[in-house]
């Protein structure tokens, strides 16, 4: 019995990490409709796990904040009245900045920014073709490879479970979401610039009004929401 639970065990791990890996991506870009309720039995049909690694990932999600429970029982997606989004913004804030000091300190070698780049590309190729989804995955994807080029296993982990796009539950016109990601991708764009010409701190200061901005947008949303239910 115990060699069959031992040889069973990463069989389990890696069904829910499969779940965990499957529903994270979509809940940080803004997927699943905000207030969802997850029903383990249509989940688990969708990912093709059994209901106990679901419920596995589930329990993880919660523990970073992606999900959350509710006294009525089940995991549900947040609603922006629920996520602590000011501290999440702040605490991105500390990593991201922390991670290019780590990467450009004096004496570290040389960063390759290429794929940074490569990245800047697609989002302008996906905002030209309206399609949000692909961009918000992306932009994720820019923060997640601009962490990962300090090399630090701990930031990185750090970073996966604590980074979300938040900003995307709330929703706005379209010409003004067409206007931020013009935004994004510029600011982006000038990051990179600058770190490639050595002017860290010019891009310190820049990607830290760039995530920061995230919290105006927010306030803006979740007053909005106050006033509606008013």
């Amino acid at each position: 019995m115990i060699t069959e639970k031992r040889s069973d065990q990463p069989v389990l791990m890696n069904a829910s990490g499969k779940c965990y890996s499957a529903l994270r991506k979509m809940l940080v870009c803004g997927q699943i409709p905000v207030g969802s309720r997850l029903a383990e039995v249509e989940w688990s049909q969708r990912l093709g796990a059994q209901r106990a690694a679901l419920r596995e990932a589930m329990a993880l999600l919660a523990h970073d904040g992606l999900l959350t429970r509710r006294t009525t029982g089940g995991f549900f997606v947040p609603t922006l009245e629920e996520i602590r989004y000011e501290e999440l913004i702040d605490a991105r804030i500390v990593l991201e900045l922390g991670a290019i000091d780590v990467s450009f300190a004096p004496g570290a070698p040389r960063k390759d920014l290429t794929q940074l780049h490569k990245i800047c590309d697609t989002m302008e190729d996906l905002h030209h073709s309206g399609l949000t989804m692909g961009f918000c995955e992306s932009d994720f994807l820019f923060h997640q490879k601009l962490l990962e080029l300090s090399k630090n296993e701990i930031l990185v982990k750090m970073f996966s479970h604590s980074a979300q796009h938040i900003y995307f539950l709330a929703p706005v016109p379209d010409d003004v979401r067409m206007q931020q990601e013009i935004g994004v991708i510029q600011e982006h764009r000038q990051i990179l610039a600058d770190l490639n010409d050595g002017n860290i701190k010019s891009a310190s200061d820049l990607l830290r009004r760039h995530i920061a901005r995230t919290k105006g947008l927010l306030q803006n949303a979740l007053g909005g929401n106050q006033r509606d239910e008013s």
